[in-house]
């Protein structure tokens, strides 16, 4: 197995950011090698965005250059694969308190990740886009808030497992959300809600 050079992290290290796990499973998934600007309009990331995880991915031997093609204004194009991924937390020996960071810190940042995706979406095309957001600071006792939460996730399985594949006549739309603790200081208090959703 080669060495890894100073500065270089694992693999595991490496996929601790949802952004490049998307981009791994979906090279993982086309089938045949694709340039750093498909990959860019199929997940809506920037050139910048994707020049760096892919290096990030190569360096950690995930994603490798399968060779080059002619692309748009005269330019030379670099063909990507990725390596199908595999493994869990819990085969790669984590603790139960660096498995519970770990989980921690990519949902978050997976929902960070969804988040820039949709404004992005939005932004191109305002019209045909619909979204619903919003956000507000809650006093409650801890046996409010599981009570918000059980009906919470009762709602959302529930709709979950009706809509979780794609059909006829469906668009993709990403579901976020969270109940999260918070220091109460600068946030107002009042229900921000942003419908476009009509």
């Amino acid at each position: 197995m080669p060495r890894r050079r100073r500065g270089e992290r694992s693999a595991d290290e490496v996929l601790r950011s949802p952004v490049r796990v998307r981009i791994l499973g979906w090279l993982a998934g086309q089938g045949q090698a694709r340039t750093k600007r498909e990959i860019g309009r199929a997940l809506s990331l920037s050139n910048a965005s994707v020049h760096y995880h892919v290096k990030q991915l190569e360096e950690a031997g995930l994603v490798w250059l399968e060779g080059t093609r002619p692309g748009p204004n005269s330019i030379t194009e670099k063909l990507y694969s990725g390596k199908p991924l595999t493994g869990t937390a819990e085969e790669r020996g984590l603790s139960d308190k660096e498995k519970s960071e770990l989980y921690l810190r990519y949902t978050v940042d997976s929902i960070s990740e969804m988040h820039r995706e949709a404004v992005e979406l939005i932004k191109s095309d305002w019209k045909t886009n619909r979204f619903l957001v919003g956000c507000w600071l809650a006093h409650a006792t801890s046996e409010e808030m599981k009570a918000l939460k059980n009906r919470l996730t009762e709602m959302l399985r529930e709709f979950y497992e009706k809509h979780n594949q794609p059909g006829e006549g469906t668009k993709p739309m990403a579901v976020t959300f969270g109940i999260l603790p918070s220091s109460g200081h600068g946030w107002a208090t009042s229900l921000k809600v942003f419908d476009m959703l009509v």
